[in-house]
């Protein structure tokens, strides 16, 4: 099976740059989201906060691959038109 062109865009250093980030975001959104929960428990508010952090690391994951294809794209074509 052929890969579609942007496939051949990101570098395995691209995606091990998205995992290490998207890993920081998890944990970080999980420690931010903590005060917000509504469960004076904090292993239940912990896991409330994770609960929560989950869409939105989901929303950076996708975020971050959409702008490294469009900033590699962008640097490919400038490179190939001079």
């Amino acid at each position: 099976m052929d890969n579609a062109p942007y496939q051949k865009l990101l570098t395995k250093g691209h995606l091990a740059l998205g995992v290490i980030l998207t890993i920081g975001v998890f944990i970080l959104m999980s420690i931010l989201l903590r005060p917000f929960t509504f469960s004076p428990d904090p292993l239940i508010a912990q896991l409330q906060a994770c609960f929560t952090a989950v869409p939105i690391t989901a929303v950076f994951w996708f975020a971050y691959h959409m702008f490294m294809i469009v900033l590699v794209d962008q640097r490919k074509q400038k490179n190939e038109s001079k």
